[in-house]
């Protein structure tokens, strides 16, 4: 009975993950050689990977990815950034990292910095575009100063007004409850009010944080959304001019939402960041999150 069950587990994640590619690239690409609409076209070839309407794109604009530790850009943001890191949107994406990961010990620390430069060349960040910011120990129990935070981005962030702005970060929960994941998202809001409120031109996107089973539903949920989604601009919009939306998140925002899903292309690049760019950190149970982790197909971002 055990080994059924396990032969029955392993059978449906095979093919939910072939039902994934299929929806998130071969559909796609067959849309894009042989669709009418330019809509399509725009949004589903090499170009770009964001499903909901145009009006949502980040392009054009200086993009700060703030993150707690090396290797959050990969098993958190990876979708995000890979998605605007595309030269059609024409964004210069930058990483700041807030500790360099030295939980263990320093010298650990000193490795996973030099990691994280790696996994950020995978992903096609270059290294001057990278800044380690080594003002706060890496730690469950240790608590960062969100004043210090919002002060070391003041200096950190361009603010000039002739240039578009967006800050990525991590949601009140922290995705895992981290505490310094958390401490980012208040320092964010600090930096915010210090430097006297958002201009036009700077816009503050979280990372929307999922419960147990989301986390860990690997390519099953993605596949209903992007089932809803397909059906939804290929037969309503087009014909009846109705727009459905789907989404396995309850969200406590009523703000612009702007979904990201990774296509096998990107999930390869996901792959390779994490399991050769932070080889270090690629202990047993990684391998589980490689696998089962909807972070690295989908991104649900909030505009705060």
């Amino acid at each position: 009975m055990f080994i059924r069950s396990i032969l029955y587990v392993q059978r449906t994640y095979v093919v939910s993950f072939c039902l994934w590619i299929a929806l998130s690239t071969v559909i796609p690409q067959l849309l894009t050689k042989y669709g009418c609409e330019s809509d399509i076209k725009a949004r589903n070839g090499r170009t770009s990977t964001v499903l909901p309407s145009s009006a949502s794109m980040v392009q054009n604009s200086t993009i700060y990815f703030i993150i707690a530790h090396p290797d959050d850009e990969v098993m958190f943001f990876s979708p995000s950034v890979i998605e605007f890191s595309k030269e059609c949107h024409n964004n210069k994406v930058k990483l700041l990292c807030f500790s360099k990961g030295d939980a263990d010990s320093d010298i650990m620390g000193n490795i996973r910095m030099r990691e994280l430069y790696e996994s950020a060349r995978i992903l096609g960040i270059s290294q001057n575009n990278v800044v380690l910011i080594d003002e706060f120990k890496d730690g469950l129990n240790e608590n960062w100063d969100t004043r210090l935070i919002a002060e070391i981005l003041k200096s950190k962030i361009n603010d000039r007004a002739s240039e578009r702005t967006v800050l990525v970060t991590f949601d009140q929960d922290g995705v895992s409850g981290h505490p310094n994941h958390k401490a980012l998202y208040y320092g964010v809001l600090n930096y915010i009010k210090l430097v006297g409120g958002r201009s036009h031109d700077t816009r503050v996107l979280i990372l929307q944080s999922l419960n147990f089973l989301e986390k860990y539903s690997s390519t099953f949920l993605t596949n209903v959304e992007l089932f809803v989604e397909n059906i939804s601009r290929l037969i309503f919009s087009s014909f009846l001019n109705v727009k459905i939306n789907i989404s396995f998140f309850n969200s406590n925002y009523s703000t612009q939402v702007l979904k990201i899903y990774s296509d096998l292309n990107m999930l390869s690049v996901s792959y390779a960041a994490m399991a050769y760019g932070h080889y270090s950190q690629m202990v047993w149970f990684r391998y589980g999150w490689l696998l089962l982790s909807r972070y690295l197909t989908y991104n649900h971002l909030i505009e705060i």
